[in-house]
């Protein structure tokens, strides 16, 4: 048994600094297991349908019921990975699998088959948000901030290999009976119960920040689901499902703000403005994907006549397509040219729908499908490239979740669309309708995309080649990553002018709503544990006659002076246990009290964040050095009106005054150190 142990330590540890590829196939395999189950079904309504005498409208909860539960299982099992790491989640999500699948192969009656289908939702909503929290482990291990290969090839499983579903489910259907769509997921979830038992590591790697929301996990699946349901057959009759998801939300929202450890921190994801774009642009991409995969593949049945396998066939270019794009453009980190390409593309291959009907000749239909293969390998590659880059790494589980969230939002509104311009049947009067739709929502994802500037950096190098915002030192010249590691029992967090008037001004490489939010997180970490929070504002008189005198090259810029602009914002203002300290020079510990107020503590090191990192920040680390203070620097709760002025404070000054790192790991460590 010990020299097994051994063997099992020496799988999941990589003899060398790089990524661990024994964790890939687990990853993968687990991926898999949501996209194909989504689109095999896509070539099999008809047929089940027919066993069950059922109608298109009954069928539809087949696709609705596992969307609901994807939908809603993402976020909360992503966030349960984040509490509990990633190993139990998959282990129980992919056994889940293999029960759903015995039930769907037994069903009776279609009821049975479309609870079958919930569990399968819930159960394959494990394994893509335990990949990307493995992914951000390895990368934090390994100090590879983009491993873009690893995400294209997550990309290739979660994204692009739904358009094999088609194909797969109408060659089981033509071998066996649509029961074979369900039986394949006994021997997929064995697998990955195997792969994942012997290659997942025991421990996450990180303590883990937070607790377990409960109720706002059950206030987010109630309105979820009001909401959805909804959406699936949007008539007056049904106005209490949004009135009632409406309530739910309010009652989510409120609950949110007010946790101490919420399910979503809807502060911070209400300040970081990208992540939110990229929801959105993942909701629009896939409202035109998956109304194309099962609107067209429905119509080429009814109004083209085709059987379920010649169906699969005729999209299989789709999925050759999409695997080639993705295969070719995977490596490269940037996300804005993949989706500039992607939303054009689709917005030409939606225009297409409108010129075919039931005299089409197949070999156009073939070319129309591999067109829209084109989107498919780009867009969900690009989103979830810029998600990497834009999620905060200590909720990396849950936003990777609500990714998923979104993409099924956009499943959903497809099914909707599809259900409505269908109701007579798939005819080519509802497909061109459909199109039409399709297009003006193509180009909607072109407009958000063209107007979204934040897309310019994600992925972008620097002159040297280095990943913009990856962190390297000069006493790490191969851009590894230094964590942080050791918090004094007296350390303190120094706030650096995060006020009104500071706040207003723009901020880069981060915006200062986002360096905010974060500060407000270590701030109620260390009052938590009476650990002292500075709060440091800068002002001047009101005439500029104790302004700091003498010559510079660069002059001082006058700004107007509005009432309250040196007040502390209010998010952490209130708290009277606080020292409030008042300069009016860059660094905090000139002419003012901070170092004997700081002693009278015993404080022995200091925790920096704040605006501006080059000036404020940069001026109060190199005091604070010079006092003897360990310095310890949180890298993005600190932001400056230049990125690169930013870089070059965080990458070549402060590692010769302390240690830097994320909020997330400075909070990791806090609650190892300080419980």
């Amino acid at each position: 048994m010990t020299r097994l142990a051994a063997r099992l330590r020496a799988i999941r540890r990589p003899a060398g600094g790089g990524f661990d590829r024994k964790l890939i196939a687990p990853m993968i395999l687990g991926s898999v297991l949501n996209p194909i189950n989504s689109s095999m079904l896509a070539v099999a309504l008809i047929p089940i349908g027919q066993a069950f005498g059922a109608s298109p409208s009954e069928t539809a909860w087949l696709i609705t019921g596992l969307y609901l539960a994807t939908a809603v299982g993402q976020p909360v099992i992503g966030r349960l990975v984040d509490a509990f790491g990633p190993r139990p989640l998959y282990l129980i999500g992919t056994a889940l699998v293999g029960v759903a699948g015995l039930i769907g192969v037994l069903s009776p009656e279609l009821w049975v088959l479309i609870v079958s289908r919930v569990l399968l939702g819930f159960g394959t909503s494990a394994a893509y948000p335990a990949s990307m929290f493995l992914l951000r482990s390895e990368s934090e291990r390994t100090g590879v901030r983009s491993p873009s290969g690893v995400l294209a090839g997550l990309s290739i499983s979660n994204q692009v290999v739904a358009v094999l579903g088609p194909p797969l489910g109408g060659l089981l259907i033509g071998v066996g009976g649509w029961h074979l769509i369900f039986a394949v997921n006994v021997p997929l979830s064995a697998a990955c119960l195997v792969l994942g038992a012997l290659r997942l590591p025991r421990r996450s790697g990180r303590g883990r920040a937070g607790g377990v929301d409960l109720p706002g996990m059950a206030l987010f699946a109630v309105t979820l689901t009001a909401f959805m349901s909804f959406l699936m057959d949007p008539v007056a009759a049904h106005w209490p499902l949004p009135a009632a998801g409406a309530l739910a939300g309010a009652a989510f929202t409120v609950r949110e703000l007010r946790a101490a450890a919420p399910f979503l921190d809807l502060r911070v994801l209400a300040g970081n403005g990208p992540l939110l774009a990229t929801y959105g642009r993942q909701l629009l991409a896939f409202v035109t994907s998956y109304a194309f995969l099962y609107g067209f593949t429905q119509w080429l049945e009814e109004s083209r006549s085709l059987s379920p396998s010649a169906a699969g066939l005729v999209l299989l270019p789709m999925s050759v397509a999409a695997i080639a794009v993705t295969a070719v453009t995977g490596r490269r980190p940037e996300v804005r040219g993949k989706l500039l390409a992607g939303s054009l593309v689709q917005v030409i291959g939606c225009a297409a729908l409108l010129l075919i009907g039931p005299a089409t000749p197949i070999w156009q239909l073939v070319i129309l499908a591999t067109v829209i293969g084109i989107p498919q390998g780009l867009n969900g590659l690009a989103n979830q490239n810029a998600l990497y880059a834009q999620a905060d790494p200590a909720r990396m589980g849950s936003s990777a979740g609500l990714l998923r969230t979104f993409m099924y939002l956009g499943a959903l509104a497809a099914s909707a669309a599809n259900a409505a311009f269908y109701r007579h049947g798939a005819t080519t009067g509802g497909l061109h309708d459909l199109g039409r739709l399709l297009v003006a929502v193509a180009a909607l994802l072109l407009v958000v995309t063209l107007a979204d500037r934040s897309l310019r950096r994600v992925g972008r190098t620097d002159r040297d080649g280095t990943p913009y915002q990856q962190k390297s030192t000069t006493d790490n010249p191969k851009g590894t990553v230094m964590p942080v590691t050791a918090l004094d029992s007296k350390t303190a967090l120094v706030v650096i002018d995060l006020q009104n008037g500071i706040l207003a001004i723009p901020g880069a490489p981060y915006a200062t709503s986002d360096v905010l939010a974060r500060t407000v997180q270590l701030a109620e970490a260390f009052r938590a544990r009476r650990l002292p929070v500075v709060l440091v504002r800068v002002t001047s008189a009101s005439d500029g006659s104790d302004v700091v005198p003498g010559r510079s090259e660069v002059s001082r810029a006058a700004r107007a002076r509005t009432p309250g602009w040196d007040a502390i914002a209010d998010q952490l203002a209130g708290h009277p246990e606080d020292i409030v300290v008042t300069k009016r020079n860059w660094g905090a510990f000139y002419g003012t009290d901070l170092d004997l107020q700081l002693r009278r503590r015993g404080v022995t090191q200091i925790v920096l964040a704040g605006v501006a990192t080059s000036i404020g920040v940069e001026s109060t680390a190199r005091a604070a050095h010079e006092h003897g203070y360990n310095v310890t620097l949180a890298t993005d709760a600190m932001t400056d009106m230049d990125g690169d002025s930013h870089r070059h404070s965080t990458e070549k000054i402060f590692p010769r005054l302390g240690e830097t790192g994320t909020t997330a790991e400075i909070l990791d460590l806090l609650a190892k150190t300080h419980p």
